[in-house]
């Protein structure tokens, strides 16, 4: 969402002291002169391509100005495999936003044949600032070829560099070797940690530098497959800066507290006339007359996110409350401190939440990583809710399923004291997919199937949002089943408001009538019923090689459908049996069913209704898990795959 050490490095720095040195140590390293090909082994030459070396030099020195400065080099080396590798990796791109110098650049490309072909300068370019992430370097590397290498190595230098970072050392090719080394004045101490595989850094100190390094070998692949949060999966290790040892008071370094003060600092600090503006506000909205505080909250965020726009940006006009009250627009930061200045003003308790979208890296509760403070969060204790001020389709309510069954740093808004909690996840029973469909076989030919679709939850506040662009029509693909056949008759939505959203007994509704002609196949006398399409295409799972990441669904989720009609008269029904489906995972510790999928039929006369539900309670399974949860996914598409035959008599 954004970056703290854009707020704060000012003061952080001024807690260092400084013994200044002009040159980086790791100056001197260079790529080879003569390079060669490397050998690959019979596996290897298989993949698209290799990284043979991954190769990382942090180095922080404080310049002649006693200002602390990094020194980045990064360092790669890889063999092209076919000509898919050949297009991905003929060009580097380079960040440029806190960038002040290149200390060195160099690449080039080496045919199998041995020929070196460096880097053309004039193939280098610059792109200025890319959708407010700052500009970007881009270098074509020309020789590339299958069969050949690439390699490519630089050195930057910026002074405005962050006390903290991450590093990711997997990708989706495997890489033969990845080093890292973290080097620093003796005085200020680093502190690592590792995630997935990646070894731990060792510290190694001289009479003037302290480095950490950490070398790995034969790093595999990681491959993209669903259910699975494909880059929180990856190693990685996360850094900071703990201590300063010339410090008098040895005073801890970016830990809970520090973040603790300086995000409420950041979030709370406005000035009175700012207090009196946004009062006078809640005043005209008759917000502060609304005695139910539960109610209030929702007026409020309600208020806030109708009339101010999010907008990317940096100056103050984004950010300053006053001034977003003027304009009608803020940035993320702005508003997260005009929701934090009104529920402030409202007299609502609440906490804020500094978190990590948990599908790029966990919340790790036990290392005060600021690499995961990049999305805020409000919550009210008395009521266990959470409002997420920057989502705007998703209402007071659970948080953002992206956030959930997941820690935060909770800030509570009185004390500006902080303590690490999880923020809990909603259950199945909280987001509920509903199909009600009652068939019509009166003309066996033109089947007209009522349907009554809901939705809670997650997925509704999806629909709404859908839903306002969109309007009616935009909900008639959701209605027919996917079948390209499918005429709506008529539908009608209820509950369509973003608003509703906050109300769990507001149920986002479509009532339809859908012809549907497919559904029916004459076969002789007889005729074919596909009766398991009415609730729509349903994923597949396959897997062509070994499960390698855990499985992680979005968010706790159930599907009930309820399938009616009745058997023709003068005919017969047959296949009911391939109806009765039983799938499921138990958890472990409980032995009660986490995920299921279970559908069966009753009969009275000719009376025929199918019940099926579906529901994943365990979103996070172990890879262990993976073939059972398959089972029971792959469920769902088998019975969307039922015939039922209708035999005359």
């Amino acid at each position: 969402m954004f970056k703290p050490s854009f707020y704060l490095l000012l003061l952080i720095q001024s807690l260092l002291s400084f013994s200044t040195t002009t040159t980086y140590s790791h100056e001197w390293y260079d790529w080879e002169n003569e390079p060669k090909l490397y050998d690959l082994s019979a596996e290897e030459s298989k993949a698209s391509a290799v990284i043979i070396k991954d190769k990382r030099i942090l180095e922080y020195v404080y310049d002649d100005d006693k200002k602390l400065v990094l020194y980045e080099t990064k360092h790669k080396i890889i063999r092209i495999n076919d000509d898919a590798a050949a297009e991905n990796f003929n060009k580097v791109v380079v960040p440029t936003r806190d960038i002040n110098d290149f200390m060195a650049l160099k690449a080039r490309a080496i045919s199998p044949a041995g020929k070196i072909t460096l880097l053309n300068r004039d193939n280098i370019k610059e792109l200025d600032n890319i959708e407010n992430m700052g500009g970007f370097k881009i270098f074509a590397i020309e020789g590339v070829e299958k069969g050949g290498e690439v390699e490519y190595f630089y050195t930057t230098k910026s002074d405005n560099a962050d006390l903290y970072g991450r590093e990711t050392e997997q990708s989706m090719f495997s890489t033969k070797t990845a080093s890292v080394d973290i080097i620093t004045p003796k005085n200020l101490i680093f502190e690592t940690k590792s995630y997935n595989g990646f070894p731990d850094l060792s510290a190694i100190e001289t009479d003037s530098i302290r480095t950490l390094s950490a070398t790995l070998n034969n790093i595999p692949p990681i491959l993209e497959e669903t259910y699975a949060n494909y880059q929180s999966n990856l190693m990685y290790f996360d850094y900071k800066v703990s201590y300063n040892k010339e410090y008098p008071f040895k005073k801890r370094l970016y830990n809970w507290d520090m973040a603790s003060e300086n995000f409420s600092s950041l979030i709370y600090d406005y000035s009175t006339n700012v207090e009196k503006m946004v009062l006078k506000e809640l005043k005209k909205q008759k917000l502060l007359s609304i005695k139910n505080e539960e109610q209030r909250i929702i007026a409020i965020e309600k208020y806030l996110k109708n009339t101010i726009a999010l907008q990317n940006g940096h100056g103050g006009e984004f950010v300053q409350i006053d001034k977003i009250m003027t304009n009608h627009y803020a940035s993320e930061l702005g508003m997260c401190r005009i929701f934090a200045a009104f529920l402030t003003a409202a007299g609502i308790s609440h906490e804020l939440i500094i978190t990590s979208d948990k599908t790029n890296a966990r919340f790790d509760q036990d290392f005060a990583s600021w690499n995961n403070f990049t999305d805020i969060l409000f919550f009210f204790p008395k009521l266990q809710k959470y409002i997420a001020p920057t989502v705007f389709p998703y209402r007071y309510g659970f948080a953002p399923y992206t956030y959930t069954d997941n820690y935060g740093l909770f800030i509570d808004n009185r004390t500006y004291q902080g303590n690490v909690k999880q923020i809990s996840s909603s259950k199945a029973n909280d987001n509920i997919n509903g199909i009600k469909a009652v068939v019509n076989l009166d003309n066996i030919s033109s089947p007209i199937i009522n349907f009554n679709y809901t939705w809670t939850g997650y997925r509704a506040a999806e629909f709404r949002t859908f839903y306002q662009i969109q309007k009616d029509e935009g909900m008639k693909p959701f209605v027919t089943a996917s079948i390209d056949d499918a005429k709506v008759i008529n539908l009608k939505v209820s509950n369509g408001s973003i608003e509703d959203s906050a109300y769990p007994e507001k149920i986002f509704t479509i009532d339809s009538q859908v012809e549907i002609k497919s559904l029916i196949e004459r076969a002789g006398s007889s005729y074919l019923f596909k009766v398991g399409e009415i609730i729509g295409g349903q994923q597949e799972l396959y897997q062509e090689h070994e499960r390698q990441n855990p499985i992680d669904m979005q968010y706790p989720i159930k599907y009930t459908r309820q399938i009616s009609f009745t058997v023709p008269k003068g005919y017969t029904v047959k296949g009911l049996e391939t109806a009765k489906i039983d799938k499921y995972i138990k958890n472990k510790e409980t032995g009660e069913y986490s995920n299921r999928f279970l559908s069966d039929y009753e009969q009275k006369d000719n009376q025929i209704t199918i019940n099926c539900t579906e529901y994943y309670e365990q979103v996070s399974l172990p890879k262990s898990e993976y073939e059972p949860f398959r089972e029971v996914i792959n469920a769902a598409a088998d019975f969307n795959k039922i015939v039922l035959v209708f035999e005359k008599n």
